[in-house]
């Protein structure tokens, strides 16, 4: 039975992906289980929910969004589906190797760039810098232009090798490694790192003939060293 997905109006999004595109990347709960993923973009509404709590859009604007996609349900249907599209584009695209770049997601990333709002200058949105669009746009894709331009600055800046994937084979979550010697393998150590290193403990646990090297470890520190008596 599958999981009860919260939503994102009510449990923030956890933001581990170490940049705004790979966060985008990582709204199912699942990544890696097809079966069950537990989408998180179940609507148009949440999508506008995240792009909130993403510093995407202020509060005002997210008001004003969820109200125009109850007007419009069609177009933000149609937005939605563009959202989902470019997601799993973005997932293959920071995933593939060099030899071996979906062509088809990259046409895809191109043309919704092509389809955007110009970045005319800087402004200040939510007490930091962000870019402001050059010309007007659908207003109901406007959660979706911060998200193309985040990703095709770091495709293009030569990093997104650094992009990994979570070795918790169900999370499968991406994030932008930043440690030292790049080594990392958790998008949280919290949760995947924590749930791992306690599935190994079980199955140690649980190990043919743990039990008997268990007792006779017990025994053997048990057991009293005799010494010989001088001369003896």
């Amino acid at each position: 039975m599958a999981e009860p997905v919260p939503s994102y109006a009510a449990s923030p999004p956890k933001q581990l992906g170490g940049a705004l595109c790979i966060d985008f990347v990582n709204t199912v709960t699942w990544r890696g289980d097809p079966a069950e993923p537990g989408e998180r973009l179940l609507s148009y509404e949440e999508l506008v929910y995240w792009a909130g709590h993403a510093r995407i859009l202020t509060l005002p604007e997210v008001r004003r969004l969820v109200t125009e996609g109850e007007r419009h349900p069609r177009a933000a249907r149609s937005v939605l589906d563009q959202a989902l599209k470019l997601r799993e584009a973005l997932a293959r695209l920071f995933l593939a190797s060099d030899r071996a770049i979906p062509t088809e997601d990259l046409d895809l990333l191109n043309e919704m760039l092509a389809a955007a709002p110009q970045r005319a200058k800087l402004g200040v949105q939510a007490s930091r810098y962000a870019w402001v669009e050059r010309r007007p746009a659908s207003l109901l894709e406007r959660p979706l232009h911060s998200v193309l331009w985040n990703a095709a600055d770091l495709l293009a800046s030569g990093q997104a090798w650094r992009v990994r994937r979570c070795q918790d084979a169900r999370c499968g979550w991406l994030f932008l490694d930043s440690s030292q010697h790049h080594r990392r393998r958790w998008c949280s150590m919290d949760e995947c790192g924590n749930r791992a290193k306690a599935r190994r403990h079980y199955e140690r646990r649980q190990a043919p003939g743990h039990g008997l090297r268990a007792s006779v470890r017990g025994r053997r520190q048990r057991v009293p060293i005799s010494r010989a008596a001088p001369g003896g």
